[in-house]
């Protein structure tokens, strides 16, 4: 009987404060161990960053830390693995280095590098940016093995990069530790972090990347404030948004209703998990994604989803969602409104449908794969 190939997963660097990928690689490192893999998870560790004394100085030594000083590490410590995975392919240059190396990778957007190549309109990219994302394209061109997220983002990959030369799978993200919490522990986190458990409120989270569209979520819930027939089904309602603080110009949306707009940084998942299972419905009108993670935390929570008709929102919500056009403000208010009640009755539905989305069902396509490309190697070896 062969052994299991000996797994190294490539993490990503802490100051860069991408929490959800830092989640996804401790996830996948979990899940592969618990099917009997020997696994490793290594990650940039922060040298000359914290020397720096101004922020430009921390962005380039960061930069240092992860691609110069980093990189010379993981060449070193790659001989005694079969199987290296970049868990997220910003990281993709890492392949540059490791020669011919049996090297995976999972491809979460392309968002980026289509801003590049002019295929978004009225966004750009700082020189910086321009040239991280000219480097992880021509590092992408050269991995074979890539797992995409979503059929959306292996289209994206597709068309920008190409058809990797050795495998290729669809692998969507799993519900990592979220649809246990019920709603009498979710309203006395709440009142921990001091937000009312007496007033109906929409929820969003997101960051202020252009394609989260924030300011679609105020001025859409400012329309529905307006609208007769849904300040009546949710009367004095809330908008809740989490993440980083909004930009004066999006709170400006909400001058004439501020006192409804609540804006949480930086939350805790415990309270995220909270505020997804006391929502009257997550609103997330997101003009691009790679495969929308917060579509299925919330449902697993139960939590109605509003989102955008577009892929890859619209295959992740599934049938329990609403879908409406993001850039058509005041007809999707309109069509919320008018399903509203229908919305309401989708919250067995909805944690059934996030239910395909397990962290047991990922994990087995996971390990298959992952057996696949140890197979692969063992031929390779044997030729």
């Amino acid at each position: 009987m062969s052994r299991l190939p000996r797994i190294l997963l490539v993490g990503n660097y802490e100051p860069d404060r991408q929490h959800s990928m830092l989640r996804y690689a401790d996830w996948l490192a979990a899940a592969l161990q618990s099917r009997g893999y020997d696994v490793d998870v290594v990650a940039p560790p922060v040298r000359l960053r914290r020397r720096a004394a101004g922020a430009t100085a921390r962005k380039w030594l960061g930069l240092v830390d992860k691609f110069i000083l980093f990189t010379s590490a993981l060449r070193k410590i790659a001989p005694h693995y079969d199987l290296i995975h970049i868990c997220d392919h910003t990281n993709a240059p890492y392949a540059l280095a490791l020669g011919g190396r049996r090297v995976s990778l999972t491809c979460h957007d392309l968002i980026p590098i289509k801003v590049l190549t002019g295929e978004i309109a009225g966004q750009s990219l700082p020189l910086t940016g321009r040239l991280l994302q000219r480097l992880v394209r021509f590092a992408l061109k050269r991995i074979k093995h890539v797992i995409h997220v979503s059929e959306a983002t292996r289209g994206d990959f597709h068309r920008l990069i190409g058809q990797p030369a050795g495998s290729e799978a669809v692998i969507a993200n799993p519900v990592i530790g979220f649809g246990t919490m019920t709603k009498d522990q979710a309203a006395d986190v709440l009142k921990q972090a001091g937000l009312p458990t007496d007033r109906a409120f929409l929820f969003h989270i997101g960051s202020n990347l252009w394609y989260k569209n924030r300011s679609g979520v105020v001025r859409l819930f400012g329309l529905l404030r307006r609208n007769r027939e849904w300040a009546e089904a949710v009367p004095d309602a809330l908008m809740i948004c989490a993440g980083p603080p909004l930009p004066e110009t999006v709170i400006a949306e909400a001058q004439d209703w501020r006192e409804n707009l609540v804006m949480i940084n930086e939350p805790s998942p415990e309270l995220i998990e909270a505020l997804y299972v006391r929502a009257q419905a997550m609103l997330f009108p997101s003009l691009d994604e790679g495969f929308g993670w917060p579509i299925i935390e919330a449902q697993a929570c139960g939590c109605p989803v509003i989102t955008s008709d577009r892929e890859p929102m619209r295959s992740v919500a599934g049938p329990a969602s609403l879908l409406i056009d993001p850039t058509q403000p005041e007809t999707a208010a309109q069509t919320i409104a008018g399903r509203w009640s229908w919305l309401m009755a989708q919250s067995d539905a909805a944690r059934a449908h996030a239910r395909l989305f397990s962290e047991d069902a990922i994990a087995k396509q996971y390990s298959g794969y992952v057996a696949g490309l140890g197979a692969m190697r063992a031929e390779d070896r044997a030729a």
